[in-house]
């Protein structure tokens, strides 16, 4: 039996004019209307490709919990809140915008990151990058043996779903190289896991596909 996981980042949380800063899981914001319309138009994806998914995965964030509510298809399981899908913590640069970053951290590491997905030394994240890639190695192995089903819903945020595409041999290195790592808000992407392949394993269908355009 195949499986489908349909990984979504939430929608915006910053609206017109607002201060935009980075926001990990320490900053908790809810969605903005502009956000609650991404996961909606989501939403009206699946319902159009007949698409019910038989688990459903989030964070424990507002944005993510509210973006999943809104996304989900008439007929889908509760959703269950993991904190291994919670945001990356970005320790002393959550809540300041790129700017205050720069001026308060250097912008070499910050870059990296941004641009390459180069895990931080100075900026005190709470985590390692081992610890985070682990916890997403840790659902994808319960995903992968069919623990929940053939459809499997989640909604979680950029500095994590990043880390899906290591589920696929060198997928994460081109993506860092071509700069195709990260997911817009409301961006969708899609995986399959194939156990009867002659090479059993996941390949990545979508990435940050726009939330209208989706057809799983």
């Amino acid at each position: 039996m195949s499986v489908e996981l349909v990984l979504v980042r939430h929608g915006n949380t910053f609206g017109p004019g607002d201060r935009i800063v980075w926001v990990g899981k320490g900053e908790d914001l809810p969605l903005v209307p502009s956000g609650r319309a991404q996961a909606k138009a989501l939403g009206d994806s699946l319902l159009a490709a007949g698409w019910t998914p038989t688990a459903i995965f989030s964070g424990g964030l507002k944005r993510q919990v509210e973006h999943l509510a809104l996304a989900a298809p008439p007929g889908s399981p509760e959703a269950v809140r993991l904190e291994a899908l919670d945001e990356v913590d970005y320790g002393d640069w959550g809540g300041l915008t790129t700017e205050e970053i720069v001026e308060r951290f250097g912008a070499e590491e910050m870059i990296a990151w941004n641009e390459r997905s180069v895990w931080p030394g100075g900026a005190r994240w709470p985590e390692t990058e081992a610890e985070v890639r682990g916890r997403v190695q840790s659902f994808l192995d319960d995903v992968s043996v069919g623990a929940f089903g053939e459809r499997v819903l989640v909604c979680s945020s950029n500095g994590l779903l990043r880390w899906f595409l290591d589920a696929v041999p060198g997928a994460l290195e081109r993506a860092r190289q071509e700069g195709t790592f990260k997911v817009k808000t409301g961006g969708v992407g899609r995986m399959v896991f194939e156990p009867a392949a002659a090479v059993p394993g996941w390949t990545v269908t979508h990435w940050n596909c726009p939330p209208s355009e989706f057809r799983p």
